[in-house]
């Protein structure tokens, strides 16, 4: 069989053959970690195809290791890395080691993306708000344009996701919990019976919440106590708004006279 990929810039069809294929057309090929560039190497599920690129490559810990690229997939040589070409024909995915981590999973494993979530939710809990500009520079400062670039990034489902965990922690640390969340609550809900101005302390409250994850429309549960809180908030909310506005009217009568 053919398959179509892009490999040094170049779109084409690659042949990839079982054993026996190969075995007919007597070509002369090897285990695909032993493969140099130019040799037909076999997968671990049996099949061979051509070989064109074979790298070695020094870690921080001074380590060196060797990628091996065959059309039909990639793969460390080392003991237990594998390529299974059905695996990989299944999900289109030829470059990868792992044709199931999509491009997004991988690239928010690597360190510029946990140093750019970091970054982020520190802004976020120190400063109330983002300077896209700097955070593009920790993120992808090669980009032509890097802000652009994090916001892209920031927008993944998956980043999303990482920005909402590193956010716990570091409100964690500060020992800001969904307890104290609650606490604010209940003592807004309590300041706004004796002194009816509260606006601006159940939005910092609000504000908490949605870092945690806590709206309204949820019901709390604390002990044995379970409190529907959208209902509690409205009815508070409502008895206030009819005390103040009589509480005008009686002013305003009393101004008449």
């Amino acid at each position: 069989m053919k398959i179509q990929r892009k490999i040094k810039g170049k779109t084409a069809e690659y042949p990839v053959y079982t054993k026996k294929q190969a075995h007919a057309k007597k070509l002369d090929y090897v285990y695909w970690k032993k493969a140099q560039e130019g040799q037909w190497g076999c997968t671990d599920d049996g099949y061979v195809a051509k070989c064109y690129d074979r790298k070695n490559y020094t870690d921080k810990h001074g380590k060196t290791k060797t990628f091996i690229k065959l059309t039909c997939g990639v793969g460390w040589d080392t003991q237990f890395s594998k390529i299974n070409f059905e695996l990989n024909h299944e999900y289109g995915v030829y470059s990868k080691t792992n044709p199931k981590r999509s491009y997004d999973a991988q690239e928010n494993g690597t360190t510029r993306a946990k140093n750019a979530i970091t970054s982020y939710a520190q802004m976020v809990v120190n400063a109330g708000k983002v300077d896209y500009s700097a955070l593009g520079q920790i993120y992808r400062p090669d980009q032509q344009n890097p802000e652009a670039t994090v916001r892209r990034f920031l927008k993944q489902r998956i980043s999303r996701k990482m920005v909402e965990k590193k956010l716990k922690e570091l409100l964690l640390e500060k020992k800001v919990t969904k307890e104290f969340a609650l606490n604010n609550l209940i003592r807004a809900l309590q300041m706004s019976e004796d002194k009816g101005d509260v606006n601006n302390f159940l939005k910092a409250n609000d504000y908490i919440m949605d870092l945690l994850e806590m709206k309204p429309n949820k019901k709390m549960i604390t002990d044995t106590v379970q409190i529907d809180m959208t209902k509690q908030i409205a009815d508070t909310i409502a008895k206030e708004d009819k005390r103040l506005v009589l509480q005008r009217k009686t002013e305003e009568n009393e101004n008449a006279e």
